[in-house]
């Protein structure tokens, strides 16, 4: 109440424009000092844009055509057997390369240890007669961010080959490669990148220079912070480059004219190899390509560029959009500011875009921000609802939340965001099986009574672990955990939530089996993940706080997918390994949901009085293995020892009737053991 009474007081002695202006242009300032002091929680936002931008505004561009990479993949490892190999692969393929004329040969890795002298002779023998071969290092750093080691091939093959190139990334918080360091300081040197020499050796440059913020290779000043690291500016999606696999080269399956004149990268593309790195267009990308894609943007004299002009751009539009906005609620009612401001964002996230496609990276969120807060400001400064925010809150919540949490949030009303907001939670659904039949089978009076207490028995169930009831669709149940108030177990309540659940759901099926009347069995989807959590409605007529997004869905369709393999419940990976130790759970299957594309794998809880015994579990996960691994008689045998104990399992019928199918009717060479869900 204080704050309020002093905004009241201050606006008495000011008349409401000047107060206005004035509130405004705190926020703008209040901005400001967020950009200056590079707050982690928008940079954060911030670099989000960035990828977006990359990933779905400008897509791919153009390739240097002189780079291609020489692929350590699958199919590499299939024939010429587990990776790493002997070294005289490698001298076969510098081979081939000379003889292919390449211009460079860049490898993504290095040789520390001896084989045997043989093998050591001949690779460092190629190499010295290939003479354009160059080497990784990686460099290692301790807590003091100081460099501490190097990692390197053993001196004799970097005397053979013509140079180094360190290999260092230094992924952001959270996790993506959008940064690479070009020069790296040890030794009283400067080391420069794998990419940047492959650069130089395409320009024929045989010198740097390196000042502050600028690094200059020829005619090219690279753009970099004070730590030598370059915005890589990527040039697509995972695959652009043109790829060779090392065994087509080693054996001659490539033509010569393909590699002549080339920079090659030889660097790991097999998943099995552990070589993948996140960048804004994709989460599995090979290391290689991030250095290729740094040779290209050397070469082609392509760079995002963050400096002082960037810098001097934002303050600018900060300060300007922040103005604008509050114009806007001087001459417009707040409902007409608002669009009128959604449209001059837009405009200005266009140009951004614009200069982002011209290389400069300047601000998305920062000048957002001061628009909204000027306009938020500006407009609606009179509106002081602290208090009533609060009670209108609570009151909201009660109806839905357990009072556990209700009262968490009568101490704190700020910890729960009433407007859109990202969460981390766990959804369930659940749903009567077979309750349409049920309901045209009895009077409406005992399907409606019947069916308050089941929801009446899962709602105590629910609260009583902490949880929230979404909605009541027909005779299906909504719940989640991790929202409004953050629940860093939500994945534990939730399970152990189902478990009591099918405990208490035997118990009602004795008692109604007891009373004469037939009873009724549920199914239920639980899954966890990021969904968006927020008031969803109209305004003044219907609200309601929910969580939406693609794990919603997906914890909709577990749930509907319950139904085909005949159980009760069904649990996401995410789930599982968020909650590993509340009960055992039986892998059900990996599957694609319709209007996904990657597979996601799917688990059965043990709970309740229907639970395998650990001796069927592990039948049932024998015949698993057998059956992704094509070994259908293996497999039926594992799932027929389960229903000889089991006959009501219906997961054990499906796999006997599939691998029955695929016996007769092998499937293709790339089959992945993927079911593919038609119905959602």
């Amino acid at each position: 109440m204080i704050v309020p009474q002093l905004l009241q007081d201050l606006s008495k002695r000011l008349n409401s424009r000047g107060f206005s202006v004035l509130l405004s242009a705190l926020s703008v300032l209040f901005v400001l000092t967020l950009y200056y002091s590079q707050n982690p929680f928008l940079e954060a936002f911030e670099a989000r844009t960035y990828d977006l931008r990359f990933r779905e505004m400008r897509g791919a561009i153009p390739l240097e055509p002189s780079i291609a990479i020489i692929a350590i993949d699958d199919k590499s490892i299939a024939e010429l057997g587990r990776y790493p190999w002997t070294r005289s692969q490698y001298a076969r393929l510098l081979e081939r390369l000379k003889a292919a004329q390449a211009k460079a040969v860049m490898f993504d890795a290095f040789f520390p240890e001896r084989e045997d002298m043989v093998n050591d002779q001949a690779f460092s023998a190629a190499m010295q007669k290939s003479g354009n071969v160059t080497l990784a290092q990686l460099f290692e750093y301790g807590p003091d961010g100081q460099v501490k080691g190097v990692t390197r091939s053993l001196p004799e093959f970097e005397r053979a080959a013509v140079s180094s190139g360190q290999i260092n990334l230094f992924p952001d918080e959270d996790g993506v490669n959008r940064r690479v360091p070009l020069l790296i300081e040890a030794d009283g040197k400067l080391h420069p990148s794998l990419g940047m020499t492959a650069a130089m050796i395409a320009l024929g440059e045989k010198e740097y220079s390196a000042e502050a913020f600028d690094v200059v290779v020829g005619e090219r000043h690279i753009p970099v912070d004070e730590q030598y690291a370059m915005w890589i500016n990527y040039t697509g999606p995972p695959g652009g480059y043109p790829r060779y696999s090392f065994t087509d080269v080693v054996h001659g399956r490539v033509p010569a004219e393909a590699l002549k004149g080339k920079v090659l990268f030889i660097g790991a593309t097999a998943l099995g190899v552990y070589d993948m790195r996140v960048t804004p267009f994709h989460g599995n990308t090979p290391g290689v390509e991030i250095h290729a894609t740094v040779a290209d943007n050397i070469i082609s004299d392509r760079f995002i560029r963050q400096g002082g002009l960037e810098a001097l751009m934002d303050m600018m539009f900060i300060v300007l959009l922040g103005t604008l906005a509050y114009f806007l609620t001087t001459r417009l009612r707040l409902y007409g500011a608002i669009p009128a401001t959604v449209l001059m964002l837009s405009a200005y996230i266009w140009f951004a875009y614009d200069m982002f496609a011209a290389g400069h990276w300047i601000n998305i969120i920062y000048p957002t921000l001061s628009a909204i807060l000027a306009l938020l400001t500006g407009g609606s400064f009179r509106y002081l609802v602290l208090e009533r925010s609060a009670r209108e809150m609570r009151s909201m919540f009660s109806s839905y939340l357990s009072p556990k949490l209700v009262a968490r949030l009568e101490k704190d009303p700020d910890a729960a965001k009433i407007g859109g907001d990202t969460k981390d939670v766990t959804v369930l659904f659940t749903d009567i099986k077979g309750f349409t039949s049920f309901s045209e089978s009895h009077p409406p009076q005992v399907v409606v009574a019947r069916l308050n207490e089941y929801l009446g028995e899962m709602v105590k169930i629910i609260e009583r672990h902490d949880g929230t009831i979404d909605k009541f669709i027909g005779d299906a149940v909504m719940a989640y955990w991790g929202a409004p108030l953050a629940q860093p177990d939500h994945a534990r309540l939730a399970v152990e939530c189902v478990a009591a659940m099918a405990t208490r759901m035997g118990q009602l099926r004795s008692k109604w089996e007891a009373e004469g009347v037939v009873p009724f069995s549920i199914r239920g989807g639980l899954h966890s993940g990021e969904v968006v959590a927020g008031n969803v409605g109209f305004a003044g007529k219907k609200m309601e706080y929910t969580v939406i997004g693609d794990t919603v869905n997906l914890a909709s369709r577990l749930e509907g997918t319950a139904k085909y393999y005949g159980i009760t419940y069904l649990v996401g990976e995410q789930t599982r390994q968020l909650a590993p130790d509340v009960c055992p759970y039986r892998e059900m299957d990996k599957i694609r949901v319709v209007g996904k594309q990657l597979p996601v794998t799917i688990y059965e809880p043990q709970v309740g009085p229907d639970a395998l015994s650990s001796g069927q579990m592990a039948r049932f996960h024998a015949g698993l293995a057998h059956y992704r691994q094509r070994d259908w008689a293996a497999a039926q045998s594992e799932f027929a020892a389960v229903l000889e104990e089991r006959p009501e399992d219906r997961p054990s019928q499906l796999y006997v009737e599939r691998c029955t199918y695929f016996a007769a009717n092998p499937p293709a060479e790339d089959w992945d053991g993927v079911f593919n869900r038609a119905e959602k």
